[in-house]
């Protein structure tokens, strides 16, 4: 069973959420246990991106302040390194596209199998391109989170038969708010 599964064992799960370097990088590893300290069953980890278009201001804000405060991709996976070093709580990234290309998909996804980052969101990924990572993605036991939002009325079943980890269901535009679920995915 994938740590992810594991968190979902009793059909639902509180997962926590920050944007990594915000305020800076060793206090998102204290916030991060912090977070698992208080019950969080899985952790979302934001990579700052300067143009994170399917979120809010309040997340478009720390973004900001994270990439002023000089956080990176590295950055990030040092982070995941140093929580490692304290618990094995499922981790999952919420990025862009670009970062992870910019990285390069084969380098980043190794890394994220090295540290143990179990699941990955990519909100400018649309479904049917998923496949430019997935395999790649899967090769290093980390897990593509779909996303369904109200806009994909028609495609939802073809998503959710296809979905890994589990399915965030995005319940309105913008980023405001969010819901999260799994639906017994393996």
């Amino acid at each position: 069973m994938s740590k992810i599964s594991n968190a979902f064992k009793n059909k639902k799960a509180f997962i926590g959420f920050l944007t990594a370097g915000d305020p800076y990088a060793d206090k998102t590893v204290e916030f991060i246990l912090d977070m698992e300290k208080a019950g969080a069953d899985l952790i979302e980890i934001g990579i700052p991106f300067s143009d994170p278009t399917a979120e809010g201001p309040v997340i478009q804000a720390a973004n900001i302040r994270a990439l002023n405060a000089g956080m990176t991709t590295e950055g990030v996976f040092e982070i995941v390194r140093k929580v490692r070093q304290h618990t094995q709580i499922p981790l999952v990234f919420l990025t862009y596209l670009n970062p992870v290309y910019k990285y390069g998909y084969e380098k980043f996804f190794n890394k994220c199998n090295e540290l143990g980052v179990d699941g990955i969101i990519i909100p400018d990924l649309p479904f049917e391109e998923k496949d430019e990572i997935s395999d790649i993605a899967r090769l290093n036991n980390v897990d593509v989170i779909s996303l369904i939002s109200p806009t994909s009325e028609n495609r939802i079943q073809m998503i959710a038969k296809q979905a890994s980890g589990f399915i965030y269901v995005v319940s309105s535009m913008g980023g405001e708010a969010s819901l999260t679920m799994t639906s017994n995915i393996s």
